[in-house]
């Protein structure tokens, strides 16, 4: 690049870097992709795209990128951990532990490596191994939250609660979870006589929906307690016994707060009651009696559907599925299949050619209150890792969850039941992306489920 008044490789190199630094990653990506035309055995830009390009979320270019400067720069352990980070985030996790266990062989001293490979054993269901390797990553000197965050991820999804509770709390300390910077106490669990506690949702509507089991259990230590929720779930929270035991009110725009004297955030809450296990009674949600609940025409079963979540979800493209993969459902005998879904993803239906096989309610539906007198009458649902199979789960419905390889940590692994909700069963995928085999034993199961 030193060519007609351009500037040298590696200068190029380090601008692009800044650029990627200061949070340009397009601009940094466009310098990297000119050095590389010009010059395209140059190792660091490829390494250096590749890292650009999967912090994009273009997986598939990430890893090709990395291969090719690892070809190049093959003994450099940075590069390798960098292609397994990469691997792992295309769901080809035998592949991205192999190359972790190279780059860690090269440089055993270095604990980001050690902690890269532990991720990968996590995902993997490997969690005696990973806990270790976490530890392992912290006496080589390397801290930061996000492992103590991913170590807390992999406790949970091994089922150990108390411990992954605890842990918990260190996603205050990492770029995607901010405290609210409210200025009352945090409350540490302490009885709260003639006093009134904050509790706020801190996440998305699946999480308000399940963590809200634990507001009855603390009900007894504070005078009172107001529970701040996202809008669109507050008619059903205060139609539910909910709304006897807590204040219930929305979020408004201006972050105005009713006055309190203790605060504390939803999903801190299984630590501070001390319950034990999870509490698991349903329904504890119910729809209020204004509701307005469509029609539901037609003899044989009803099923509701929910196939995508919120699209920036961090595992949102391993989680949600295109309309189209539910299809071999929709010829099962006896079944009239309901769309749960709104937004974008709604507009599949008529798109795709699916309106006179799916019902969409989205006219009918205006917030989570009127979602619930929905599937309250239905017999099923099927959905992926949404807020609706969640809300299923809480007013009590059957309902069957379609999950990824690598599930959220709250489904934990090897099981086909949720210790959250006793009238949910799990389906998983037996390996990375691979709905197919997941639709075709859910068919087997409706087609009985419609004959009984």
């Amino acid at each position: 690049m030193a060519q007609n008044g351009t500037v040298d490789r590696g200068t190029a190199l380090r601008m692009a870097i800044d650029r990627q630094r200061a949070g340009d990653r397009a601009g940094a990506i466009d310098i990297y992709q000119r050095i590389l035309a010009a010059d395209p055995d140059f190792a660091a830009a490829w390494i250096n795209l590749g890292v650009a390009l999967r912090a994009e979320g273009r997986y598939a270019a990430s890893v090709a990128c990395l291969r090719r400067g690892v070809a190049l720069h093959p003994d450099d352990a940075a590069s390798l951990s960098n292609l397994g980070n990469a691997l792992r985030s295309t769901g080809h996790l035998e592949a991205a532990a192999s190359v972790h266990e190279q780059a860690i062989a090269l440089d055993p001293a270095t604990g980001s490596y050690i902690y890269n490979y532990a991720l990968v054993q996590r995902d993997q269901g490997k969690f005696g191994a990973a806990l270790e390797n976490f530890d392992a990553a912290q006496a080589k000197s390397y801290a930061s939250p996000e492992l103590n965050w991913d170590r807390a991820l992999a406790l949970l999804l091994q089922g150990d609660l108390a411990r992954g509770f605890t842990e918990y709390e260190w996603r205050w300390k990492i770029p995607d979870a901010k405290p609210r910077g409210i200025a009352t106490p945090v409350w540490n669990g302490e009885e709260l006589r003639a006093k009134t506690l904050l509790v706020y949702a801190e996440q998305g509507f699946g999480d308000t929906i399940q963590f809200a089991r634990y507001l009855p259990l603390i009900a007894p230590r504070a005078a009172r307690i107001v529970f701040e929720c996202q809008a669109p779930l507050r008619r059903l929270f205060q139609s539910s016994a909910l709304g006897d035991t807590v204040r219930v009110f929305a979020r408004d725009d201006n972050g105005s707060l009713p006055d309190h004297d203790v605060q504390s955030a939803l999903l801190s809450l299984p630590r501070l009651a001390d319950a034990g296990s999870v509490p698991a009674t349903t329904p504890y949600l119910s729809p209020p009696g204004d509701a307005g609940a469509p029609a539901l025409r037609g003899g044989g079963i009803h099923v509701g559907i929910a196939w995508a979540g919120k699209p920036t979800h961090r595992n949102d493209r391993n989680r949600s599925m295109p309309l189209a993969t539910l299809a071999p459902l929709f010829d099962v005998p006896g079944a009239t299949f309901h769309s749960l879904q709104f937004g974008d993803p709604a507009k599949a239906i008529q798109a795709q050619g699916f309106t006179a096989l799916v019902r969409d309610h989205r006219g009918a539906i205006g917030d989570f209150a009127d979602s619930a007198a929905l599937v309250a009458g239905l017999d099923l649902v099927i959905g992926v890792d949404t807020a609706l199979v969640h809300l299923a789960g809480a007013l009590g419905r059957p309902v069957w969850t379609l999950l990824p390889f690598v599930p959220d940590w709250r489904w934990q692994t090897g099981r086909e039941d949720s210790p959250w909700y006793p009238s949910m069963r799990l389906s998983r995928q037996t390996g990375p992306g691979r709905w197919k085999d997941v639709i075709e034993r859910v068919r087997t199961a409706l087609e009985k489920f419609a004959a009984d």
